[in-house]
């Protein structure tokens, strides 16, 4: 009895340590302007790469256009997941923020497109692949306004 006592008062306070470390720093990399242009064009090229290798050659059918999508998609994904770590100065997390939205926004119809390949349908990948394609230069346009240049260049999904 006596030791139970003593445990439950310290409990909730082991608790609420427990629970404000693991809350703290979000584990993201807070960095300089300068380091967010070089690190998150190091993830733009390294993304960029992965893509030439993917679609080095052009899909045959369906199914590999779907296939191949899939990779674009994770690619992307593990791309815009290495840039969220990515804490921006105060003065550029808005325009870095609608930067990765915009990266969002192209996933999403990359997976439209991955979606209507895996149901045969053409009309339905070509007009995802034209989405992705149209809103590419405003994809640039917000790279650019955060200093990115690899990923300000990038065609596709970057």
């Amino acid at each position: 009895m006596f030791r139970a006592r003593r445990i439950v008062p310290v409990l909730p306070a082991v608790l609420i340590l427990a629970l404000a470390a693991s809350g703290c720093g979000g584990g993201k990399e807070e960095v300089t302007a300068a380091e967010l242009v070089q690190k998150a064009d190091a993830i733009c090229r390294t993304e960029q790469a992965k893509f030439n290798q993917i679609q080095a050659h052009p899909p045959a059918n369906a199914s590999i256009a779907a296939d191949q999508t899939k990779e674009l998609v994770g690619v992307t994904d593990a791309a815009t997941s290495d840039l969220r770590e990515l804490e921006p100065p105060d003065e550029l997390r808005a325009p870095f923020d609608a930067y990765l939205e915009s990266r969002d926004d192209a996933v999403d119809q990359m997976k439209r497109g991955q979606d209507a390949a895996d149901d045969q349908d053409p009309s339905g990948y070509a007009a995802a692949q034209t989405a992705v394609a149209k809103n590419g230069p405003q994809r640039q346009k917000l790279a650019q306004a955060v200093g990115l240049k690899v990923c300000g260049a990038a065609p596709a999904a970057g």
